[in-house]
């Protein structure tokens, strides 16, 4: 569960790597109909004792809810319903996933050097990704630079590219590539690495506290009323 990666990772600070999401066809779900009984659940929850971590949880009356991480320069988000189960709050992402990296389009470019370019949703080229090139038998690493494009020397024909985002411990790929071409497009989704997935995830209600757990975690999340 991607919610359980990011989550408790981050409360542990060992962000490991983690693997692309698979695209998922979940269909968005309805806000659920909170009843009376269950609405002074609603409200603004804070996450509370865990360092350097800012999270907020917005429980709104008609279902749905709102959630925030902050950790170091990574912001994560996601949004949803919710329900209220015996002595839980169960949250579900209303989203689907999505590949964080996508292929618009190759050129034959010039030779001597292939590039491969990361370009945002908006056109302009995104800096600082990590990119890799898998040609023959070498992988070759390079970093996109303030236009997008991450340079390699011109190699054995290209059959892959990989791509990793450190701030966000994400790595993506491969991705095939036409063997024949030196200049490959890509365009990257920041909602989706940036998104959490709840996928029926239960917050133990204790008193004005919501509790998020995970298996063996040693650290819950404790979310208090605001």
């Amino acid at each position: 569960m991607k919610t359980a990666l990011i989550l408790i990772t981050v409360v542990s600070a060992l962000l490991g790597p983690a693997q692309s999401p698979a695209p998922a066809q979940d269909k968005a779900q309805a806000p659920a109909q909170v009843q009376d009984k269950d609405k002074d659940v609603a409200g603004h929850y804070v996450l509370h004792g865990v360092m350097e971590v800012g999270s907020e949880l917005m429980l709104k009356p008609d279902g749905t809810f709102e959630f925030m991480l902050a950790y170091g320069a990574a912001d994560y988000w996601a949004n949803g319903t919710w329900r209220r189960d015996g002595n839980a709050v169960i949250l579900h992402s209303d989203s689907k996933q999505e590949e964080p990296f996508r292929l618009l389009r190759s050129e034959a470019g010039k030779p001597g050097r292939i590039r491969v370019w990361v370009m945002g949703k908006n056109g302009r080229g995104v800096p600082n990704i990590h990119v890799g090139l898998n040609a023959g038998s070498e992988h070759l690493g390079s970093t996109t630079d303030s236009e997008g494009a991450a340079a390699f020397p011109d190699t054995a024909k290209p059959k892959s590219v990989d791509f990793e985002v450190r701030v966000y411990s994400l790595q993506s790929g491969p991705y095939d590539v036409n063997p024949d071409h030196r200049d490959f497009y890509f365009e990257i989704n920041g909602d989706t690495i940036t998104q959490v997935s709840f996928k029926d995830e239960p917050l133990a209600i204790e008193g004005n506290a919501l509790i998020m757990k995970h298996g063996d975690s040693p650290q819950p999340m404790r979310y208090m009323k605001e």
